[in-house]
């Protein structure tokens, strides 16, 4: 099937404002999108008289350049995916350079989360580590709903240097965090903590061209970020949707969650849930440990912790892998209704989330990982 899409093209973008500087040649290029990670793509350039006329050893640095896949649509331009320079490698003896980038959340993986305020008032020294009555400007507390937490963190991150970032309208809602200087916790981590949570959120970073042809990663966060809910039959033929493979794998399944928090002197803070949800289907009562809050001093904040371990591991942990046509405008977060016939599974109507997408650009077929919704 000829493509019905424009080719896709290489930019590259300044990191501060996301002013463009220039279209990079290429070789290859493939990309991975998921849900609330930050995602990655890498990039092939051989080297041409194109390339070596554009001085790629001064402008292509780490930290230094945002590359973009994109292409021209209907008068503007789709970014397939977008992120920082994080890493390159120059084959001097094959003359290619090799480049790869992260996604809009990995710009929030070198911001900490600590008050700006302290951007000029800090002085060296030791620190009482009291959470009850913090010193000044060390604790930043954050209040409404988990995606305007969210919105809070990358904020305040954008505080402390320039980042081309659009942020939503708030929502409003009546949760609240503070978090400590002393934790030298990234807004990423905290913003990825919030995922989670019982009721957690879902966040993604889309990245985007304005009018003024300068790139934009727009946050979205929210209980679902749901853009589609596709109806696929990989029944028929022609429809470009096949089921690829299914796997299980039952190293997070869980029916009860054991956690520990911070520690306050000899004192750590402990907690438990525990759901019927699997054992009342016959499967093994399964237990879960999870140390990883270290910094959580508040227990009803490590009880959501717990809530949302259960959440992800109260259910069976089956990935489907599904490859479909590019023309299905698929993004991480969608819900797809696929029928399938099949020797293992039967015949069957499968309601997928989409939790992760890769792609590259000498195809126009998508691979896509889904797990099934948990609906009731």
């Amino acid at each position: 099937m000829a493509s019905q899409f424009a080719p896709l093209t290489v930019h590259v973008y300044e990191p501060v404002t996301g002013r463009h500087l220039y279209r990079l040649p290429y070789t290859a290029a493939d990309w991975t999108e998921s849900l609330n990670q930050p995602g990655s793509m890498n990039v092939t350039v051989d080297y041409t008289r194109t390339a070596a006329r554009l001085g790629l050893f001064e402008s292509l640095r780490c930290w230094k350049a945002l590359i973009a896949l994109q292409r021209a649509t209907n008068g503007g331009f789709e970014v397939v995916h977008a992120g920082p320079l994080t890493d390159w490698e120059w084959d001097a003896e094959n003359r290619s350079l090799k480049l790869t980038v992260g996604g809009g959340l990995t710009l929030l993986t070198k911001r900490l989360v600590i008050n700006h305020a302290l951007k000029d008032s800090w002085r060296d020294g030791s620190m009482l580590l009291d959470e009850k009555h913090p010193a000044g400007d060390m604790d930043l507390t954050l209040k409404g709903s988990y995606a305007d937490i969210a919105r809070g963190l990358t904020a305040e991150a954008m505080q402390w240097g320039s980042l081309p970032i659009g942020l939503p309208a708030t929502t409003g809602g009546d949760r609240t965090r503070t978090y400590y200087a002393w934790d030298l916790a990234t807004c990423a981590d905290r913003i990825l903590d919030l995922t989670n949570l019982e009721h957690g959120i879902e966040i993604r970073f889309d990245p985007r061209v304005k009018p003024d042809g300068s790139l934009i990663f727009d946050l979205h966060a929210g209980n679902e970020l749901i853009d589609s809910t596709h109806q696929w039959n990989a029944v028929i033929p022609g429809q470009r949707v096949i089921l690829s493979s299914v796997a299980g794998a039952g190293g997070s399944m869980t029916s009860q969650a054991w956690l520990t928090g911070g520690k306050d002197g000899d004192k750590t803070l402990m907690c438990r849930r525990t759901t019927a949800r699997l054992t009342d289907q016959g499967y093994l009562f399964c237990q879960s440990a999870d140390t990883t809050h270290t910094t959580v001093s508040d227990l009803k904040t490590l009880q959501a912790h717990a809530l949302g371990d259960l959440a992800q591991g109260a259910f069976p942990a089956e990935t489907y892998k599904v490859k479909v046509g590019e023309e299905h405008h698929v993004k991480v977060g969608d819900h797809a209704d696929l029928r399938v016939e099949d020797d293992h599974l039967g015949s069957r109507l499968l309601r997928l989330k989409i939790t992760d997408l890769s792609g590259s650009a000498d195809s126009d077929w998508l691979t896509l990982q889904a797990q099934e919704r948990n609906e009731t």
